[in-house]
């Protein structure tokens, strides 16, 4: 990318070379100036965080064949957007009504797009640098989006990643947060050391001991010696899913393996301490589960010391075009077929309110690529929910 001695970013979308050739005289090298040709909307709708703005050539806005494509730039880039027009009126075709830059113009007059000196306004560059701060973890790219309620994940998943304080993550089935622990672990000085998962929701009450602490031969039927999940995770990280399915009987084993960091094994004598950062999550009301005590109070304040909340996809519809991207791209590696996807689809991707999440979101891409695989376009009636 171009220097950016004006602190601005400018994406610029142009199958024109006429054009291209007239913005970089005019910019010179005051502005940070990229070029997009039209073919290349995808790979700019993935930098989109790259950018302080975006030019668009009219012309190109034209091509009747990339309008679905459009439609998702002009989504995510919003206020960010000017269309290039020799026509004030912006030339007729409206994705929203984005601003418009009539020629001729000069340095000057893009400079005073952004404020004084060319810089942009303060919270449109909190942002820029949040997002370049999140690109430096490249851990994140897979919680994909970048919509305000998932970058709040993000941001406390940096705050905490390091402090070795219990943490929940809340949200639906299917939001991704097994995915979000494991980040927080790859990203904690214990990276280097196992990151172990507990599924309580498959755990056995009678055997809930033997898993997480291990026993020793001898201390039931057929017991030979076994160690736990804590001994598995020393140094590292222990996921406990579905935690609010454990028992109360085993929520007050944990407890007080939480609170002293000391656990035994089944059958032996010697406490073993624990070195283990513990993550939980679940998809209950932990708060009204303790006011109806199926939950223990004094281990819910024990594990919601920095409760994080993972976003349902219906939260988070700005994300959806990157989304359906990235899953078209995924099916194309897995299957070697390529597909493409009409706005119409997109948008009633984008309607509906996914109760199962991100399971569903794939489950529905992977079956309407089924029944579209002899054109390799997936329309509207192959989205099925």
């Amino acid at each position: 990318m171009n220097s950016k001695v004006n602190n601005v970013s400018i994406a610029l979308v142009s199958s024109n070379n006429d054009v291209a050739l007239f913005l970089k005289g005019v910019l010179s090298d005051e502005f940070g100036l990229e070029l997009f040709s039209g073919f290349q909307i995808a790979r700019l709708l993935e930098r989109s965080n790259d950018f302080d703005c975006v030019f668009v050539d009219m012309q190109a806005v034209f091509c009747e064949k990339d309008e679905g494509q459009w439609k998702n730039v002009f989504q995510i880039f919003k206020e960010r957007i000017f269309i290039l027009t020799e026509r004030p009126d912006g030339g007729g075709k409206s994705f929203g009504a984005p601003k418009v830059i009539s020629y001729p113009f000069n340095k000057n007059d893009i400079a005073a797009l952004f404020g004084k000196k060319g810089e942009p306004p303060p919270s449109q560059k909190a942002r820029k640098k949040e997002a370049d701060l999140f690109k430096m973890v490249p851990e994140f790219s897979r919680l994909l989006g970048s919509c305000e309620r998932l970058n709040d994940t993000k941001r406390k998943i940096m705050m905490v990643a390091d402090i070795d304080t219990p943490l929940v993550f809340l949200g639906e089935s299917g939001t991704g947060k097994s995915m979000a622990a494991k980040i927080v672990h790859d990203i904690s000085r214990r990276r280097d050391k196992p990151f172990v998962i507990a599924n309580m929701a498959n755990g056995n009450k009678e055997l809930f001991e033997s898993i997480l602490f291990g026993n020793v031969r001898g201390a039931f039927t057929d017991a030979k010696n076994r160690d736990g999940l804590f001994k598995k995770a020393d140094g590292g990280t222990l996921f406990m899913d579905e935690i609010a399915e454990l028992s109360l009987d085993c929520q007050a084993k944990l407890l007080r393996v939480i609170e002293t960091g000391l656990f035994r094994p089944v059958g032996c004598d010697e406490e073993f301490q624990s070195d283990v950062r513990l993550i939980f999550a679940t998809n209950a009301d932990l708060r009204s589960m303790v006011e109806k005590n199926l939950f223990r109070e004094d281990l819910y304040w024990r594990i919601v010391d920095f409760p994080i909340v993972v976003p349902s996809l219906r939260e988070r519809r700005d994300d959806f075009p990157l989304l359906v991207e990235n899953e078209l791209m995924e099916i194309k590696r897995k299957w070697a077929m390529s597909f493409s996807i009409t706005q119409a689809a997109v948008d009633k991707i984008t309607e509906c309110d996914w109760p199962g999440n991100y399971r569903q979101f794939k489950s529905c891409l992977r079956r309407a690529a089924i029944l579209s695989r002899d054109t390799g376009v997936i329309d509207a009636d192959a989205i099925s929910f």
